[in-house]
């Protein structure tokens, strides 16, 4: 799926994006039935996220509370753009404000490492990551992402990814301490 040529440190020009948006319902109430509104709900995080990647992204219903989108040919550098259009959207939306639900974006490139041995049948850690991601962060406020980047150091390392992944899983933030991966927030203040 990625078909690009590497840049000077070996690094491909671009990666696929792993995104796992969440709802979460406010402190004291709970997330809605399917039958009492929570396919409306979930429909609506359908078409926002419609509006914010394009033909060739890839979105997947997980529930009514999660959803997947996989993008293709990402710069590496730029991943937050797509989460920050999607929680724009998402504070901007009077059903989720009236529904109380906070949004969260967790997201992650693949190939983390230069040399990426993750196969592809594995991948379900990439999506356990990304929704690990996204519960970092603050969680006040009315949406919020984290997401997980290759880090400064990673191509000195020589940690293949096929262990990175569940390293990074287990304990994101461990990696981060010793620059094998960047984690970087996004939080939207409320307009209203």
């Amino acid at each position: 799926m990625i078909q690009s040529t590497n840049s000077a440190d070996g690094t491909p020009h671009s990666c696929l994006g792993f995104y796992l948006v969440r709802l979460e319902p406010a402190a004291g109430t709970t997330f809605p039935d399917s039958a009492v509104g929570g396919s409306l709900i979930s429909d609506h995080i359908q078409a926002l996220l419609d509006k914010v990647i394009r033909d060739s992204d890839i979105p997947a219903r997980l529930s009514d509370r999660e959803h997947l989108v996989i993008l293709r040919d990402l710069d590496p550098e730029q991943t937050y753009v797509v989460g920050q259009r999607f929680l724009a959207s998402a504070a901007d939306s009077d059903l989720l404000r009236a529904a109380e639900l906070t949004t969260r974006v967790g997201y992650v490139i693949y190939p983390l490492s230069g040399q990426p041995n993750h196969p592809p049948g594995q991948w379900e850690k990439l999506i356990d990551l990304a929704r690990t991601m996204s519960t970092h962060g603050d969680p006040t406020g009315p949406a919020t992402g984290s997401g997980i980047l290759r880090g400064p150091i990673e191509k000195d390392s020589g940690v293949p990814e096929g262990d990175l992944i569940p390293l990074a899983i287990s304990d994101p933030d461990a990696l981060v301490k010793v620059g094998l991966v960047k984690i970087l927030k996004i939080h939207l203040m409320s307009t209203a």
